[in-house]
C-alpha cells in the first residue's frame, strides 16, 4: 500500500481510470479505480478530486452503477468517491442520491462509511437546499438502521460547521433533541457531534433550549455533556 499525496500522481492513475472507461467500459473503469486508487493510501481531498472528475467523466447512465460497485468493494476510500458523486447529481437526481446513500450507509460495517458519506451528502444538500433536507432529515431519525441516524449527526455538523443559517440551525437542533435519550453507541456519536458543533458555534440556541435540557428523563448526561464541551470550546475560540 502506498500513500499518495500529491495531485500530479493521482492525476497519473486517474488518466488509466478514464482509459479503461473509454477503452473497455464501466467493469474495467472501477477495476482500475480500484487497483490504482483504492488499493493504497489516498488523501481525502485528492480522492474528492478524483470523485468530481469521474462524475465528469461517466455517462450519466453508469454514474450510478459505478457508485453501487464501488461500494460493493468496502474500501474506505471509495466512499469518499461514491459520496463525491452522489453529491454532484443532488441537483438532478435528488431523491436517488438521497436513496443510494441511505442505502450506502444502512449497508455499512463501520463507523466512517457513516461519517464520510454523511458529511459530504447530508451536509452539502443542508448547505444547498436546507428546508428540503430537513425534511428529509426528519423523517431519517427513526430509521432503523443506527449507521443511518448516526450519518445525521455527521451531516448536520458539516453544514453548521460551514455556515447554515442560525434559523435552520435551530430547527436541526430540536431533532436532536428527539434523539438525545437513546442508549446506542453510534447514535451517540453522530448526534453528539452535531450537538457539540451547535453549541459552539451557537451558544445562543442553547440558551433558549435550558429547559429541554434539563429534563433528565428526555435528555441523557451523554448529550448534555456534549453540549458543555461545545460551549467550552466556543469560550476557548473567543480568547483566541
Amino acid at each position: 500500500m502506498r500513500l499518495i499525496t500529491r495531485k500530479s500522481d493521482v492525476r497519473i492513475r486517474l488518466e488509466e481510470c478514464i482509459l479503461a472507461y473509454d477503452r473497455d467500459g464501466l467493469i474495467a473503469c472501477c477495476d482500475t479505480v480500484y487497483k490504482t486508487l483504492l488499493l493504497h493510501k489516498v488523501k481525502f481531498p485528492l480522492l474528492e478530486f478524483c470523485g468530481t472528475q469521474l462524475y465528469d467523466t461517466l455517462l450519466e447512465i453508469d454514474q450510478i452503477p459505478f457508485c453501487d460497485q464501488i461500494q460493493a468493494l468496502k474500501t474506505e476510500g471509495g466512499n469518499v468517491i461514491l459520496g463525491i458523486m452522489l453529491q454532484k447529481r443532488l441537483e438532478h437526481h435528488y431523491d436517488q442520491s438521497i436513496q443510494r446513500a441511505t442505502q450506502y450507509i444502512a449497508d455499512a460495517d463501520i463507523w466512517y462509511v457513516c461519517d464520510i458519506i454523511g458529511e459530504r451528502v447530508w451536509g452539502v444538500s443542508l448547505l444547498q437546499t436546507p428546508e428540503k433536507t430537513i425534511s428529509v432529515i426528519e423523517k431519517k431519525t427513526h430509521h432503523e438502521s443506527n449507521w443511518v441516524i448516526r450519518s445525521l449527526g455527521a451531516g448536520i455538523h458539516y453544514a453548521i460547521k460551514k455556515g447554515l443559517p442560525k434559523e435552520h440551525v435551530k430547527t436541526l437542533f430540536d431533532l436532536l433533541l428527539t434523539c438525545a435519550n437513546t442508549n446506542d453507541k453510534e447514535i451517540r456519536q453522530g448526534i453528539g457531534w452535531a450537538a457539540k458543533t451547535t453549541a459552539k458555534f451557537h451558544p445562543d440556541i442553547i440558551r433558549f433550549r435550558e429547559s429541554e435540557l434539563n429534563n433528565t428523563q428526555d435528555v441523557a448526561a451523554w448529550f448534555r455533556k456534549k453540549v458543555e464541551i461545545g460551549l467550552q470550546r466556543h469560550q476557548y475560540a473567543k480568547r483566541n
